[in-house]
């Protein structure tokens, strides 16, 4: 009995395989669940310039290294580093790609009808655009796609008026410095110390801070912020504060001016000499000079110190002021190269003697201020700016470059404050007139720059 239905059995599991495998044939298809965006770019794109002759054209600017971010988390698109001033984002040709082929479509940016995406057709991406993905089961995903450009060109400077203020303006002598996010103007009315403060988002409204140290009214002159501390000097005693009205005493030195910090050490001067500090303030040290003291500056004093991306562990440190000898007042600039290595030699500060063309020299002002500003260092003098890009050598006036004086600008060449702030504004405080504006390049204000600026 059961040789009989053996043979009969295996033909039946056999036409059954055969079944199953004709019915596997290349016409199926396989339904997929899972889809997504995966990448998202855009070519060459028209671009609005005006030219120097003042007329407007269009040229074609290649666009396809702007990366572009997907957040699958919370579906949307972006570029962090904005496409550059004058693109034209409502006609883009832009490259997209799905996730097991699924079918990308773009909704119409004034009602729900969809459009299929081709790689080929100009879109208008001037706005925030929803772009989905449809898998084979008809499900979707929605996108959020926003094509960021630049609304201002990156060389621009704009400069905001702050409200003029009475009160800065009777002040006889001032200096400013940034400190944990605020302005503050240490100055004197001839007769007392004074302090000012106001945020450095604000400007316009000043709160006035008492001198509860009781210190005297030149101490002006002898401040320094740096790292959330201020720091001043009063007849050789360092005092330290974060908010400029409780103070502590740091250390009792024979300092003469305080100058700033680099990376890792702290400058001062004694007379006729530039002094270090690796402890912050408490202990000093005598630098080394390359030529005799006498050409140091006395007042109207500036030191910069940026870090040298052309040496491994080292900052270029500058400092400018005036120097007064047979009776006459000359600007004068000392430079060095700081190098922290434990196998670097000391090197000393070096004197640069002043440039014969006149157009590149640094001027002897009354008051010059000086600070790192964007690659170089920028100089007022109450009237004019000045730039050096190559670390204090030369000083070409700023006429070549975008940083302008506004036309209701109240010039001042002996009374005046002007700092940097922690978000690359500069801010010009000005005597008499009370003028207090504020402004910087565009470009610094469109990401974050890490920079080395002290």
């Amino acid at each position: 009995m059961k040789r009989k239905y053996t043979p009969f059995l295996l033909l039946t599991l056999t036409v059954c395989l055969l079944s199953s495998c004709l019915s596997n044939d290349d016409s199926s298809s396989t339904v997929y669940y899972d889809t997504a965006i995966t990448s998202f770019s855009v070519g060459t794109l028209k671009r609005h310039v005006t030219t120097a002759s003042g007329e407007d054209s269009i040229v074609k600017t290649d666009c396809s290294g702007y990366n572009f971010y997907i957040d699958q988390l919370t579906h949307e698109i972006y570029n962090t580093d904005s496409l550059p001033y004058g693109i034209d984002a409502s006609m883009a040709v832009v490259s997209i790609s799905s996730k097991n082929s699924g079918t990308i479509v773009l909704k119409n940016i004034n009602s729900d009808t969809l459009t299929y995406y081709s790689s080929t057709d100009s879109l208008d991406f001037s706005v925030p655009r929803e772009l989905r993905v449809y898998n084979t089961n008809g499900d979707y995903a929605a996108y959020t796609v926003n094509v960021n450009v630049h609304q201002e060109e990156a060389d621009s400077f704009m400069w905001s008026r702050k409200a003029d203020n009475q009160v800065l303006a009777s002040l006889e002598g001032m200096k400013a410095v940034c400190n944990a996010g605020k302005i503050y103007v240490f100055g004197t009315d001839g007769n007392a110390l004074k302090i000012y403060m106001t945020s450095m988002t604000d400007g316009n409204s000043w709160q006035e801070i008492s001198n509860s140290a009781n210190l005297p009214a030149e101490a002006y002159n002898h401040v320094m912020a740096h790292d959330g501390t201020i720091y001043i000097l009063n007849q050789g005693t360092i005092l330290t504060s974060t908010d400029a009205q409780n103070w502590t005493e740091l250390a009792k030195t024979n300092l003469t001016q305080l100058l700033g910090y680099s990376s890792s050490t702290m400058y001062g001067m004694n007379g006729n000499a530039i002094m270090s500090s690796t402890d912050n303030g408490v202990s000093w040290s005598e630098d080394l000079l390359d030529i005799d003291a006498s050409y140091l500056p006395t007042s109207n004093i500036s030191f910069m110190a940026r870090t040298d991306e052309s040496v491994d562990n080292a900052d270029r440190l500058v400092l400018v002021g005036n120097r007064i000898a047979n009776n006459e007042t000359t600007a004068v600039v000392w430079g060095k190269l700081a190098e922290y290595s434990s196998s670097a030699d000391s090197d000393p500060w070096m004197y640069y003697p002043p440039v014969k063309d006149i157009t590149y020299k640094l001027p002897t002002a009354t008051k010059l201020v000086a600070l790192n500003y964007y690659n170089g260092i920028i100089a007022f003098d109450g009237k004019q700016f000045y730039y050096s890009e190559d670390n204090g050598i030369t000083w070409p006036i700023e006429s070549d470059r975008t940083i302008y004086i506004p036309d209701t600008f109240s010039a001042n060449t002996t009374n005046f404050a002007f700092v940097k702030d922690d978000n690359n504004y500069l801010w010009m405080i000005m005597g008499a007139s009370g003028q207090v504006w504020r402004g910087r390049h565009c470009e610094l204000g469109w990401k974050t720059y890490q920079t080395s600026f002290k």
